[in-house]
């Protein structure tokens, strides 16, 4: 690292999406270490940067979040800072960039960001400060499906099991920790959830541990299927022999991958009691018949990594019944007249809300839609006929697809959230569930953005009842 802050001495710094978590926590990094020229943007107006930046520090209480903003203001304040019309106005006098994951996703507003790129100025991402410069030991999480789960469950066995951790990453709502890189020593331990999107900016170090959960089709409108799948699975390609893949053994597309690795691979399994460690085998049956919010097979994935990282196995089972879960994975926010309703919406695959829908096991209702990032939608519909009491569709790419799927009697369109739910409430009867649960992407941004919480949307809306509220 102190090599890299002393290349960035004196160069032209420019930070782009600089109000998001990952944009004002480089912000933070750079004001702290480096010694150069920083030039911060962002598309917003001026007027938008506080909102904006609360927005994206959302898993912190409101008074932490006051205290982030108030730095955030301090530390944009010593630097140039185009916004709006001017948003990256001299960025071709940029000698290296630092990006966020989203800014691909950006094209009309970074169509000078690609003809810079070109130009072969360095391109740095949050996620390959955090590969490249970590000095603790690096445990990456990835796959389609659970990551976010599996870090947030391993993160906590491991304090439990009194290692010193840090967890960052694809969590966009979390505080991110590039700042405290140097306080981090070889002891520690940094959890990264890591998604397709932060590898697309390079790296030149892999984790000495990779978690890989699953590898479904996702995100087809940024890239096809092979692309996505050789972006999603370098992670492990990188690693040296030192290094160890933890790969879930129920996947085929992992299993086939074995050959081409050269890490020591581990394997856990849901369906396989053998094809699991030899101390995971002996707390097994524990494991799957444990009453949890959390799915078996992502207790299994971190309990794993927890077993290679010195967390015997008594540790990881006294820890297990107090895990908590990640807000907006599976999340039961509200019960109402016997009617529980649970908030999911950071599930934005077809695979995500079924197996949601599979862990609540009744009476369920289901709310989703958004952006089909290109995936085809049959198999959830076939599935969802046989497994839910009634689906609420709203109007979005996914009601366009999913429609021809399904029959008339099992679903509606809904034009707003507002409207789904109280067209699911008016559905249930006591002991149903209602679970908001995407299924595609964007559902946040299209339809709760700028709106209240989504558990206070849920009592502002529904009738006067004995509400009971986690």
């Amino acid at each position: 690292m102190d090599k890299f802050l002393q290349y960035l001495k004196g160069k032209s710094i420019h930070i782009v999406g600089v109000t998001g978590a990952e944009g004002s926590s480089i912000l933070r990094f750079l004001i702290a270490y480096a010694k150069g020229k920083i030039t911060a943007h962002d598309f917003l107006g001026e007027d938008s940067v506080e909102k904006s930046f609360k927005l994206w520090h959302k898993g912190v209480t409101t008074l932490e979040r006051q205290k982030l903003f108030l730095q955030f203001k301090n530390d944009l304040a010593k630097t140039v800072f185009y916004s709006d019309k001017d948003y990256l106005k001299n960025i071709t006098s940029a000698d290296i960039i630092f990006v966020p994951q989203s800014w691909r996703l950006y094209k009309a507003q970074n169509r000078l960001l690609w003809q810079v790129k070109k130009a072969n100025v360095p391109f740095y991402s949050l996620t390959r400060l955090y590969l490249d410069f970590s000095p603790a030991y690096v445990v990456g999480v990835t796959g389609t499906v659970g990551k976010g789960s599996v870090a947030n469950i391993l993160v906590q066995l491991l304090k439990k099991g009194g290692k010193r951790v840090y967890f960052a990453g694809n969590e966009t709502w979390r505080v991110q920790v590039t700042d405290k890189l140097k306080e981090m020593t070889s002891g520690d331990i940094l959890v990264l959830e890591i998604s397709h999107r932060q590898l697309q900016d390079g790296y030149a170090r892999a984790p000495q541990i990779v978690i890989f959960t699953n590898l479904y089709p996702n995100h087809l409108d940024e890239l096809n299927w092979e692309e996505y799948k050789k972006l999603k699975l370098s992670l492990v390609l990188a690693q040296n022999p030192a290094a160890t893949s933890v790969l879930n053994y129920d996947s085929p597309e992992l299993r086939k991958i074995v050959p081409g690795l050269k890490s020591k691979v581990i394997f856990y399994s849901e369906e396989q009691k053998k094809m699991n460690t030899k101390n995971i085998q002996g707390i097994y049956e524990e494991i799957m018949n444990r009453k949890s919010i959390h799915y078996p097979i992502n207790i299994l994935a971190a309990s794993t990594a927890a077993d290679i990282l010195g967390i015997n196995r008594e540790q990881i089972m006294q820890s297990l019944s107090a895990l908590s879960a990640l807000p907006a994975r599976l999340e039961h926010v509200a019960t109402i007249s016997g009617v529980k309703f649970y908030d999911d919406i950071k599930s934005t695959t077809p695979w995500a809300t079924l197996a949601g829908i599979k862990k609540l096991n009744g009476d369920t209702i289901v709310i989703c839609g958004g952006k089909t990032k290109g995936m085809n939608y049959q198999d959830f519909s076939s599935q969802a006929k046989k497994l839910v009491k009634y689906l609420i569709i709203l109007k979005s790419q996914m009601s366009q697809f999913i429609s021809k799927y399904l029959p008339d009697n099992i679903y509606t369109v809904a034009n707003n959230l507002d409207e789904a739910v109280k067209i699911a409430y008016q559905k249930t009867k006591a002991g149903d569930n209602i679970l908001i649960s995407p299924g595609a992407g964007f559902f946040y941004t299209d339809f709760i953005k700028g709106k209240l919480s989504l558990r206070k949307l849920i009592i502002s809306l529904l009738p006067k009842g004995q509400a009971v509220m986690d």
